[in-house]
């Protein structure tokens, strides 16, 4: 079995704080370092705007200004991540917008505003009125319960009844879509999860790519639905997670960040700025799931 050792982790950490956002180079002092709460959340701020949400390129594929249900997400998970509780006035303000930017008609949340169309971003970006319901709204209802004493009772109830009909009568499954179910499944109370638990899985079966060989391109591997030793679908790729983390760790770039699998396709220049925030990103995300599987050895090797 391959780990990720002191080394190589030692390269990514110096990557990350060399190289990454204040924000990435934050959390993962947090995370990893026992660094302070408050910086991480001095630097998420950043992020936030007046109307309560997320924007600013906390999302590092699309660059606008304005808030966006999707950065909302984003930041939302951030604080859940460090353990910021309701008391918290980015977390207040960013429920509140929530609440104000719910569409009724559509029993969710637009992903991008029309904002966006004039800022840098990648081509799939591009402001549509037409998206997968669920990406990210199933992952909002989810930070609903996670954050729930200023969200109305009867409106979590409401929003998680529709996701829970919703989910179980898809036929049609998308990668991003799946992330943010997972997401959502992982905050409801147990008698919600299981509701939706048989269909996770038969998502999970479709959507997950357990080829080697297409892992360098964009698809949906293991680790990125299990991406711990606590996930309750382990058993379902089980046969394929020690490759996955295995290929993980080769292609490691000699620097010591991990390299997107994408790009852009316009706004070059923009891009290498992107591109860049990407790999911070993705090095933290890594070294996450390295260290929730158990793949980090914290004992120095020979060169």
């Amino acid at each position: 079995m391959t780990r990720l050792n002191k080394n190589q982790f030692d390269k990514a950490a110096s990557f990350i704080k060399a190289n990454g956002r204040k924000l990435d180079s934050a959390l993962f002092e947090y995370e990893f370092e026992n660094g302070s709460q408050e910086k991480v959340l001095t630097e998420l701020k950043k992020f936030q705007n007046a109307d309560g949400g997320f924007g600013n390129g906390l999302e590092p594929d699309f660059r606008c200004k304005e808030s966006s249900t999707l950065a909302t997400a984003i930041g939302l998970d951030i604080l859940a991540k460090i353990g910021v509780d309701e008391t918290n006035d980015l977390v207040k303000n960013a429920i509140a917008y929530l609440l104000e930017t719910f569409i009724e008609d559509r029993m969710g949340w637009q992903i991008v505003p029309k904002e966006v169309e004039s800022a840098p971003r990648a081509i799939w970006w591009n402001y549509s009125e037409s998206w997968e319901w669920g990406n990210p709204s199933a992952e909002i209802i989810g930070l609903l319960h996670h954050y729930k004493k200023f969200v109305p009772e009867d409106f979590l109830d409401k929003v998680t009844s529709y996701a829970i009909r919703y989910i179980n009568n898809l036929d049609k499954y998308e990668n991003h879509e799946l992330l943010s179910i997972i997401k959502l499944s992982e905050k409801l109370p147990y008698k919600d999860k299981d509701l939706i638990s048989i269909k996770l899985e038969e998502m999970m079966k479709q959507c997950v790519t357990t080829d080697l060989s297409q892992w360098n391109t964009y698809c949906l591997q293991p680790i990125q639905v299990v991406n711990s030793k606590q996930s309750e679908y382990i058993h379902l790729f089980s046969g394929c997670i020690p490759k996955n983390l295995d290929y993980l760790i080769a292609n490691q770039n000699f620097d010591g960040y991990w390299e997107p699998t994408w790009s852009w396709g316009q706004f070059e220049d923009e891009w290498v700025k992107a591109k860049q925030e990407w790999r911070g990103w993705l090095t933290l995300e890594n070294l996450r799931v390295l260290s929730s599987l158990g793949y980090i050895e914290l004992t120095y090797v020979n060169n």
